[in-house]
Order: C-alpha cells, then structure tokens, then sequence
C-alpha cells in the first residue's frame, strides 16, 4: 500500500495535458507545485548567502582601487546592492517560478540575436560571455542529474521537457539572476564582481541541488528507478558499440550515452543518430571544447580558400557538418560554443566589408577567421580582454594596411608580403598556444616602424614646406596690420615713414617668424614701433618732459634693429640723421611755444592788473605829493608794475632752464644750433594726436589671422552647415578616400592642419604630398563626396561594436 502512494496516476498528467489545452494557466502537478516551493526555498537562502560575500568582495576591492572614480563606483554599487538585495531576491525568485509554467517551444535552435546580446551592456560583451560560460560549464559538469530531472519531470508536464525548457535548468536559473539586476544601475566591475560570486555560491553548486530535487521527486514515485535503468543501459550501449565507439573521437561518437538521449514513456531511449550536426536540443551530449579545437584545427590546416584575391567568409556550420559527415559522426555544439561561432562570423562579415582597406588586404585578414574561432573557443575572455594578442595582432595588421593601395605588382610589395607572411605562420603554426600572436605581433610592429621611418621623413619636409609658407603669409599680414594701424591717417614725416617701411617692417617680420606674436621680443618691437611714431606726434611742449625721457631708450632699440637686419651703415647714418632733424625742429618748436605762451601769460597778467587797477577810484594827491611823484620821473614804478615784471622774468628764467636741460639730455638727438621756427608753423602744431595704444595693436594683430584666398567659384557655406563644421572637427593622421575622377582614386592622410592660412595638407602612405585644401574647398570636397573619411579606429573593437548595435536593432525591430 505504501507503494501505491508512490505511483503517480497517469490521468493526473492527461488532466494536465487538457487543461492547458484549453487555452487557461495550466494547474501544476502536486508533485512539481512541492518541488517548486521547496526548491525556491533553499535558492532563496543560497542567494541570501550570495549578498554577504559580494558585500566583503566588493569592500576589500573598493579600498584597493587605483582611481577616485573606480572607488567611487564600487562603493556607490556596494550602497545600492545592500539597499535593493530584497527586491533582487524576490525578482530572482519569481523568474524561477515563472519557469514552472512550461511551453512548448517553437524553435529547436536557440536565436543569436534574442538569447546570446540580452546580457549586453553598454556594448560590452564581458557579462555575455561569464553567464554563456557558467551555464555551459554547469550543464557540461552537472549533465547526469541533470538529465534525470529532465526524464522525471516529462512525466509529470503535459509538454516535452528537456534541457531547453526545464524549470530549472542552469539557463533558467542564471537568466532568473540577471534579469533581476539588469536594471541596476551597476559600476561594470561591480557587475561583474556579483556575477562571479554567483557563479562560485549557485552554479557552481548545483550537483547537491539537482540531487535534492531528483530525491524529493523519486520519494513522490516519479521514475524512482530511473538511474538503475540508464546504468543497465549504459552497459548495454558500451558491450554493442565498443568497435564503432572506439574509433569515433571522444564526445564525437555516432551513438550517444543513454542518459542523454530523449525519453520516451519515462524510460531513457538508446536511439543513433544521422551523421552530422545534432541540433542541442535532441539531447545529444554537447562536444567537448577540445573536440571542437581538434576539428577546427583539422579544417584550418585544410585548402578552404580559392586562389587570387577573392574575399571569403567561411560558413563554419557546415565545414563542421561535412567533417562529420565524412567521418559518419554525429555530434551537437554546447551552445556558447555555437554562440562563438556566429558571432565570430560576424565579425569577419564586417571586416570583409570594410571599405577602409584593399581587398586585397582583406582577402589576407579573412583566412585568419579559423584561428581566431579557436582563440575565442578556447579563452572566452576574448571578446571582453581589449589587451589580447590576438585582438591586438589583427588591429595592427588592420592599421598598418589602411591606405595601402594594391599597385600593378602588389605582391611584391614590402607591406603585402609581411602581411601575408603573418597570415601563413598562423595557418601553419597555431595550435592552443596563443604566444604565437604576441611573437608576431613584436614582429610586425619592428616592420612597421622601419617602413614609417622613411615615410615620416618625406612627411616632414613637406609640412615644414607648407608650415614656413603660412608663417610667412600670416607673419606679413600680421605686421601689415601694426603698420597700418599706425599710419593710418597721419602726416608723418618721410624720415619716419623710411624708418617704418624699410627697417621696422623688416625688423617685425623676422620676429613674428622666429618668436611669435606672443613673444615679449614682438611686444617690444611693436613698442618701438609705436613710440617712435607717437614722439613726433606728440603735442608740444606738454610732452617735451615725456619725450626727454623716451629718447635715449628709442634710440638704443632702433640701433638694435639696425643690428639685428645688418642694415647698410651708410644708409642708417642718413636715417639717424633725418630724425635727429625732426626731433631738433619738434623742441625748437617746443620752445617757440613755451616762450608764446609766457608772453601770453605775461600779457594777460599785466592787462589783469591794469584792469584792476583802474577799477579803483583816484585818490586825491596833495599838491605836494604830485609834485614829489613828477620829480621822480619814469625810474620809479607803482607796486604793481613790479608784480608784472616779476612775473614775465620768471617765466623766462624758467624756458632758459628748461632749454638747458632738452639740451642735456637729448645731445645725440639734437643739433647745438636749434632751427628758426616761424609764427605759422608755431601755430601749426597740432593739439592732440591719438597714437593707438597697445592694446589697440594688439587687437589688430588678432584680426589680421588670414585664410587661404577662397577659389572662384565655391559659394560660401553656412557656419551651422555639417560639412563646414566637420572641418573643425578633423584629427591629423584620419584617412580619406579622394577621388579626383572615376578613374583616377587614392587613398590619403590628414598629415597636418596649418592653422595660420586654414589650409589642410593630404599625404599618401609614403608621406609624398597627394593634395591640399583651404578650408571652404574641404568642405565642398566633403560635401561631394570627393573626399570620404575612412574608419581608421581599431577594427576588432569596431567590427564588436557594429555587430552589437545591428543584434540590438534586430531584437527592438522584433518587439
């Protein structure tokens, strides 16, 4: 009687099947609603388990973290985990329940673009690759209590049951756990720190939880004798098939174990299958890794590619499947396997049609697609490791071919030959070990640098030539603009006008050149420049003390241009001489004015006194008195007369001393003799002449930053134009594709930008000059599609990116 409890009643499965056919949530066996709650029960406490070593994890990292942002990430992540880990367990917990509701599935073979990017992140494959990588290893190390669990709940499911769609299976378990934090706004480190730990605390102790359940289900009489049976049976399959197993490679045989196969009637079936591939949910054992790399090994060793420079991508599926079948085998992928694979073909797809290199270049990088599966296979931290030598060797064959053109003999070319050099050693000699890349790298990265040796030297004189040729534009559009703002407008005298045009001119130019604008030698020259224009036309004499102490040290700096050009002695005689006239005629004039203006003062002194002296009325003058002051005569003055002679004899004291002391200080400047200045030029004398300040020239300077002139015929662009504003955004060193005609098309670099004159120099491989732009003609070539940018960055991670952002937009096209 107690046995009959353990039989489970067929109709209760054929209830089951009816009611989900009905179209309402199917009512779940009582033998799967116990072992959905008691398993549920001690994940929740394995995950609860999980929280606690993540915490001491992610701690102990934080504190020895290399940067403020690192640190600052995994502590912001440690914050947000303690606060949401309920809401996680919860999560994870109701996505594994969610499972017990099991479907039918459409597909037999899972989709790249749904299942393998749903972990993506911010196109990083890094979290793809551990979860593919923790379910793969935990199907692969827990298959036989696995595939029990499988067989005993078919029996109790009204649909088929297998490892794709088992209630908790290790896909649905680790999908539970990522789906609950996908949204957690994580530092990526973090992540991936939570996803390890959940691999060490869950996954990697799943053989204890699969016993639990295939226990709890055998004491409710599901299949209690199940695993005697696939014993019994195994023996059997070994005793009939030793000869045919013996020669099949391991995990590669034509018949499969037992425990692997599909059930029928809850009893483990012994079936063969077709030679080939075996789709993953027949059931079939998936290859071990090292059965895989050993026919990849074999295929890549083989002849697959035709001859020339045709560019191929390799269908890896059915190399794989013709393999097999000539060996009459029968094997299926682990699914990370069958992941890698398409997503490596991918990757090749994209990198045979990039139109940044030859094809024939590409025809090269295709043949590497075999090993580079074998590397992604064997190391899954390929796509996650940007340091790996394999990556690196392929962005380096990549980089060092863009703008490589194929010419008449090309195979003869230096380039051509290393690259295919490279190619072939890796063919030949690439088995498992990956130092191979790293050697050839170092290799490549010798070639290259004795090939841009000579190409950098070419290079540099060209832009050396086209660098000094824009110095030389803007340095004299630079000091045409001090020249003109300081001239503009003025009478200066022809002396002046020689010292700027032929000396000064001069003198600026070479400074501009060889210090800059910024340089306190252009400050000083400039300086000069504009002082010695302000001292002759400076308003006298109210400078005269200014000018006084501005002489001696123009006249040091003038000499010292003289210096610096070797101007011609005898012509700066002359110019020495024709100033030192101007400036005795301007404190000769100085004078004149001085002395006007004492008389004048004088005058209107006296004629004050005059004036106030009449304002008073006569006195009355006793007779006596009249008569003492006729006696007197013309010798005796009034007080006031006095006061007026003091006062005009002061004021000429004060001009003799002045005179003396212009006569001192500017002894090389003047002549002994001062010149007659007459009336009208005293008059004549400007009151007040604006010399543009410093700060004035300076502006000038700044506005005088000329550009090519513009060719004829170029409309001018908008300044919010994309074309135009993609001119200021262009890096030295990009490549283009130029076309100059349909026939006539190459391959260029940015080499350098000559900010003076907005002028954009194109170099081939070589470093010859190919063409030069102003910047309005770039952005019409741009505009035109004469000039096309290539994508020069690292192919591998473009080529990543590219795929990713494709699956993404597959997988929102399909919601």
């Amino acid at each position: 009687m107690s046995e009959s409890r353990k039989v489970v009643s067929l109709s209760e499965k054929s209830g089951a099947r009816n009611i989900s056919a009905s179209g309402k949530p199917p009512v779940l066996p009582a033998a799967v609603t116990m072992l959905k709650d008691k398993a549920t029960a001690q994940l929740l406490e394995r995950i609860k388990a999980l929280f606690g070593k993540v915490d001491d994890s992610l701690f102990a990292m934080a504190e020895r973290a290399h940067g403020q942002e690192e640190q600052d990430g995994l502590f912001q992540a440690l914050r947000l985990l303690r606060v949401e880990r309920r809401n996680i367990a919860e999560h994870f917990i109701q996505n594994v329940s969610r499972a017990f509701q099991v479907r039918q599935e459409e597909k037999t073979e899972s989709s790249f673009a749904s299942d393998n990017l749903s972990l993506v992140h911010n196109d990083d494959l890094e979290q793809l690759v551990a979860a593919d990588t923790m379910v793969a290893n935990a199907k692969r190390d827990f298959a036989e209590p696995l595939t029990e669990l499988c067989m005993r709940l078919d029996t109790l499911y009204s649909v088929k049951v297998y490892d794709k769609n088992n209630p908790l299976g290790p896909d649905v378990i680790c999908d539970a756990f990522v789906e609950a934090i996908q949204d957690l706004d994580l530092f990526i480190r973090a992540r991936l720190t939570l996803l390890k730990k959940f691999e060490q605390v869950v996954m990697l102790q799943l053989r204890d939880f699969y016993e639990f359940c295939n226990q709890l289900l055998v004491e409710q009489g599901v299949l209690p004798s199940l695993r005697e049976q696939q014993r019994v049976a195994r023996q059997r399959s070994a005793y009939n098939g030793a000869p045919h197993a013996a020669s099949a490679p391991t995990g590669s045989a034509g018949g499969v174990e037992a425990g692997s196969q599909p059930v029928q009637g809850g009893v483990a079936a012994t079936g063969h299958f077709p030679p080939g591939l075996v789709p993953a949910a027949a059931g079939v054992t998936p290859m071990p890794a090292g059965d895989l790399l050993s026919h990849l090994g074999a295929l890549q060793s083989g002849s697959h590619y035709q001859g020339g420079s045709a560019v191929q991508l390799l269908n890896v599926g059915e190399l794989l499947q013709q393999r097999l079948v000539d060996s009459n085998q029968a094997a299926s992928l682990a699914k990370v396997d069958s992941d890698v694979i398409k997503l490596v073909e991918m990757l090749f797809s994209f990198i045979l049609e990039d139109r940044s290199l030859a094809t024939q270049i590409k025809s090269l990088l295709g043949r590497l697609q075999l090993p580079l599966l074998k590397v992604a296979i064997a190391d899954k931290s390929f796509f996650s490791k940007g340091g790996h030598p394999a990556r690196k060797l392929l962005n380096e064959l990549a980089d060092a071919a863009t703008g490589w053109q194929a010419g008449d003999n090309y195979e003869s070319d230096p380039l051509y030959k290393e690259i295919s050099e490279i190619v072939e050693r890796v063919l030949n000699e690439f088995d498992r070990d990956i130092n191979i890349f790293a050697v050839l790298l170092e290799s490549l990265r010798e070639f290259i640098v004795r090939e841009r040796k000579r190409a950098e030297m070419l290079e540099r004189r060209v832009v050396d030539e086209a660098d000094g040729r824009a110095k030389t534009q803007a340095a004299r559009a630079r000091v045409a603009a001090v020249m003109d703002a300081l001239v503009a407008e003025r009478d200066l005298p022809q002396v002046v006008q020689d010292w700027l045009n032929k000396v000064w001119n001069n003198v600026l130019f070479l400074t501009c050149v060889k210090e800059g604008t910024e340089s306190d030698a252009w400050n000083r020259d400039v300086r000069t420049a504009r002082d010695l224009v302000w001292s002759v036309q400076a308003p006298m004499p109210d400078s005269r003390k200014q000018l006084l102490s501005l002489l001696p040290v123009l006249q040091e700096r003038l000499r010292e241009g003289i210096e610096a050009l070797s101007y011609n002695a005898f012509e700066a005689r002359t110019l020495f001489t024709g100033l030192k006239e101007v400036y005795r005629e301007r404190f000769a004039l100085a004078q004149q004015l001085a002395e006007q203006r004492e008389r004048e003062v004088a005058e209107q002194v006296a004629r004050e006194v005059r004036a106030a002296k009449s304002a008073e009325p006569a006195p009355v003058v006793p007779v006596v008195e009249q008569e003492t002051a006729a006696d007197a005569g013309p010798a005796d003055v009034t007080e006031a007369t006095v006061d007026e002679a003091a006062v005009t004899e002061a004021v000429i004291a004060e001009a003799a001393v002045s005179q003396e002391v212009i006569s001192d200080t500017a002894e090389d400047q003047l002549p002994d003799e001062p010149a007659e200045v007459t009336v009208e030029a005293v008059q004549a004398e400007p009151q007040e002449v604006a010399v543009p300040q410093m700060e004035e020239l300076e502006q000038a300077v700044a506005e005088a930053e000329v550009a090519a002139p513009e060719q004829d015929g170029l409309a001018p662009l908008d300044e919010d134009d994309p074309h135009w504003q993609m001119t200021f955004r262009l890096a030295q060193g990009s490549w283009f594709e130029l076309k100059r005609s349909e026939d006539e098309q190459f391959r260029c670099r940015l080499a350098a930008v000559i900010r003076d004159i907005d002028q954009f120099i194109f170099v081939n491989r070589n470093g010859a000059k190919v063409a030069e732009f102003a910047r309005l003609e770039l952005a019409h070539a741009l505009r035109s599609a004469q000039l096309l940018p290539l994508d020069d960055g690292m192919l591998f991670e473009r080529a990543l990116q590219s795929v990713i952002g494709n699956v993404r937009k597959k997988r929102s096209e399909q919601r």
